[in-house]
């Protein structure tokens, strides 16, 4: 089984938010990273990413927030969901 990499210690927004803690963490609350509307009301909201959001997300980005500014097409396959959510469990705050 192949290892996943750790989060980056300091890790800077980018075209992304940094990804440090995401999991578990309010949606659009990244301190400093300017998220699409839809995303803010989302996390003003009370919205968490958890597992169910996180794979609801990576599913399909624009279903679950629409008119994000987000490009990425998502991800089909469930087992493919899963191993994201899990590499990103592995990054720290």
């Amino acid at each position: 089984m192949r290892r996943l990499p750790q989060g980056r210690r300091g890790a800077k927004h980018a075209v992304g938010p940094a990804l440090n803690g995401v999991v578990d963490r309010a949606i659009a609350s990244a301190e400093g990273f300017k998220y699409s509307k839809p995303l803010t009301d989302l996390g003003t909201g009370g919205g968490i990413w958890d597992s169910a959001a996180l794979h609801a997300f990576l599913e399909d980005p624009k279903g679950f927030a629409p008119g994000t500014k987000m490009s990425f097409a998502g991800l089909k396959k469930a087992e493919d969901r899963d191993a994201v959510i899990a590499w990103l469990s592995t990054f720290a705050d």
